[in-house]
């Protein structure tokens, strides 16, 4: 018998006698994870054992909800209860007891479930002028508000760069700054080139120097819906002829690396220990892999591991949407120990960017503008249907109501074509939905994955342009889908939002705005739930649950060390616990700053 299961069965019996206590490693459930690394095969009686001591443990399991010690061997958990509790089930075997966190709290790492390392390489580098404040850690930015003092801005960062150097910036919000066109970047340089990354990151607008330096085809540009070279605004699909040309200095490793350095430290600094790219290869697939572990993404010095769930549109695009399925099939075998790509698992997209006002709605704006598509639907049915008969996890990018009717349909037709259980077929964003639409999510044993900081940063504004008070109220509708019991998890889709679990869940909790308004009060979650979407209904939505994302024998030994118990403290302050830093796989990293 292994030591490890000796403990377990030591643990179990000590537990009958002290008050319920609980441990032994239950059997899996669910589907096969994916994409943690597997457990070292030495006995555990060749291991030193390490006993956790903390003021509370938030396990997340509800057979166990709380404990203050946890046993960790070869970077696996292997009993939970109290010290007492552990020490006499260690009693024959050395055991060191670490009280490090005797004055903190510990719950599951918190998981960050669709997030873009690319965003961050391609955007951190950039100077942020935004309509909302942002700690960046290597700066702080203050928020702009209003045309004359966004372009004030802009022009007061151009007279500062070298003379041969271009000028990028992310941020731009037509709803906060007001119009932009190509003639307005023209008037601040018509030498310099200039590209201003939309806060959707859907959008750039350049000026005629970037255009001329781009080289886009203008035959081509001008048959394409979605660019106005006029204004020298490139949109969603039409995005990516204006991306290709800028490839090489986006992708430019001196600025790229630092940008995914820079990102590296603000994950771990929110207490995050396992995240999700939520489209790779978007750009390019080898280069992103590359430039990662440049970055040391996959070094011991990164105290988390990545997800990397492969962008099936844009391969789909460059190679054909079967010779796609057989690449991102073949992704798995790449896998690393920080890096892992995930079996049979997908991401395709559906309608517009929710912070462009480009979601698909079906009662339309009140300006009387329209949504856009990113993959139409007889596009997005046409590539899901492979996938879903091959039995594979789908994850879909939709954020208007009229877009998830959409999603909704092709997974209702796939369901009815090639019956599945446990599909977890994922909606991401999820921005603006109905009641009667969370209805149909439950029955089709469909998951959502949603942005829950599009309510704190659009609430105010969206109720006055393009959605009105009544549909802005309801930005994510969380309480109906946990009033449903449909598995709900947060994310920040960085830099869509800050890379801060705790932050999201507080926004869920309170439903309060940047203004600090309260909007659709009865869609409220208990602090509980907004947890669950952050540790362990993450966990699942990844098909990790088995793995990590919550505390308990046989799992992975990610813990988040907090100042504070989040279930304690007032509930406006959520957002606010202190972070100490993380253990992953056992091993305790501090955040520095």
């Amino acid at each position: 018998m292994r030591a490890g299961l000796f403990l377990s069965l030591c643990v179990l019996v000590l537990a009958a006698c002290s008050a319920g206590e609980k441990s032994g490693a239950p059997e899996p459930t669910g589907p096969e994870p994916t994409a943690a690394p597997s457990a070292d095969e030495t006995p555990a009686s060749a291991s030193p054992v390490r006993v956790f001591v903390a003021r509370k443990i938030l396990t997340m399991d509800p057979l166990l909800p709380e404990a203050t010690a946890v046993a960790v061997v070869d970077g696996r958990i292997e009993a939970v209860g109290s010290l007492a509790t552990l020490t006499r089930a260690l009693v024959t075997r050395p055991h060191d007891v670490d009280r490090s966190f005797e004055n903190k709290v510990l719950m599951p790492g918190l998981i960050e479930p669709h997030l873009h390392p690319y965003i961050a390489g391609v955007l951190l580098p950039m100077e942020f002028i935004t309509p909302h404040d942002w700690d960046l850690l290597d700066r702080q930015v203050e928020g702009v508000r209003g045309r004359e003092a966004y372009l004030a801005r802009l022009a007061e960062v151009e007279s500062g760069l070298p003379e041969d150097e271009w000028l990028w910036t992310w941020g731009y919000h037509q709803y906060f700054h007001g119009a932009l066109a190509r003639a307005d970047l023209d008037a601040i340089s018509s030498t310099r080139p200039i590209i201003v990354w939309h806060r959707s990151f859907h959008e750039i607008y350049a000026n005629s120097a970037a255009l001329a330096a781009m080289q886009v085809d203008a035959e081509q540009a001008a048959a394409h819906p979605q660019v106005d070279l006029e204004t020298g605004h490139f949109f969603e699909t039409g995005l990516l002829l204006a991306v290709a040309p800028l490839l090489p200095r986006l992708m430019d490793p001196e600025r790229y690396v630092g940008g995914l350095r820079l990102a590296r430290r603000l994950l771990h600094a929110a207490g995050i220990t396992s995240i999700m790219d939520g489209a790779f290869g978007t750009l390019d697939l080898e280069k992103e892999l590359q430039l990662l572990q440049a970055a040391g993404w996959d070094s011991e010095e990164t105290p988390f591991r990545t997800v990397l769930l492969a962008d099936g549109r844009a391969l789909g695009d460059q190679l054909g949407h079967e010779r796609a399925m057989a690449t991102i099939a073949a992704l798995p075998a790449r896998s690393t120990h920080r890096l892992r790509f995930p079996e049979k698992a997908v991401k395709l997209f559906a309608d517009g960017a929710f912070y462009s006002q480009l979601m698909q709605m079906r009662d339309g704006y009140t300006d009387g503008h329209h949504g856009e598509w990113i993959m139409t639907p007889e596009a997005l049915e046409t590539a899901a249907r492979p996938y879903w008969r091959d039995g594979w996890q789908i994850n879909v990018h939709v954020n208007g109501d009229a877009g998830v009717d959409v999603v909704l349909d092709i997974l209702e037709r796939l369901q009815g074509e090639h019956p599945r259980e446990d599909h977890r077929f994922a909606l991401h964003h999820f921005g603006y939905s109905t009641v009667d639409q969370a209805d149909r999510i439950r029955k089709l044993g469909a998951i959502v994955s949603a942005n829950p900081y599009y309510l704190w940063a659009l609430g105010d504004k969206y109720s006055e342009v393009g959605l009105g008070p009544e549909r802005a109220a309801y930005i994510v509708r969380a309480g109906s889908l946990v009033e449903r019991g449909i598995p709900l998890s947060f994310h920040s889709d960085f830099t869509m939002a800050p890379a801060r679990p705790l932050l999201l869940a507080w926004v869920a909790v309170t439903r309060r705005t940047a203004d600090g308004n309260v909007l659709g009060e009865e869609e409220k979650i208990s602090v509980d739930a907004a947890l669950r979407a952050v540790t362990i209904d993450a966990a699942h939505l990844m098909r990790m649950e088995d793995r990590i994302g919550s505390i308990e024998p046989g799992k992975i030994a990610d813990f988040t060390v907090l100042d504070e118990d989040p279930t304690a403290v007032p509930v406006e302050r959520l957002k606010d616990v202190g972070i100490w830093g993380t253990v992953f796989e056992g091993v305790p990293h501090r955040v520095s700053r």
